[in-house]
């Protein structure tokens, strides 16, 4: 949808992840999923912190599977602290990716 912006990812070492009600650094994301609701069935980014507080990012089913995870390898994997690394590679097939979206994550390389 033309002019409709879901959040916005500022990368780097101080980047920050910015939605329409809360700011959110980074660095202190400990888990990232994409979550439907079982009663509207829309789909939302659920963000949990290190400091225990839960940013629910509303996506109105814009936001497909592939796409997320492309948007959190490419722009929010490289900032995250090792212990939220390891927890998205445990989710995230870096195979899939590269077959279907072509995408390969850089410092990467499958043999």
């Amino acid at each position: 949808m033309p002019g409709k912006v879901l959040f916005k990812i500022i990368p780097g070492e101080q980047g920050t992840n910015h939605s329409k009600k809360d700011t959110v650094s980074i660095s202190s994301i400990r888990d990232i999923n994409l979550v439907r609701n079982p009663f509207n069935l829309i789909i939302d980014i659920v963000i949990e912190t290190f400091h225990d507080k839960k940013i629910k990012i509303r996506t109105y089913n814009f936001l497909g599977d592939l796409h997320y995870k492309l948007i959190v390898d490419q722009y929010i994997y490289p900032y995250m602290t090792e212990n939220a690394k390891k927890v998205w590679d445990r989710k995230v097939n870096l195979e899939r990716l590269r077959d279907v979206a072509r995408y390969e994550r850089k410092g990467t390389k499958f043999v």
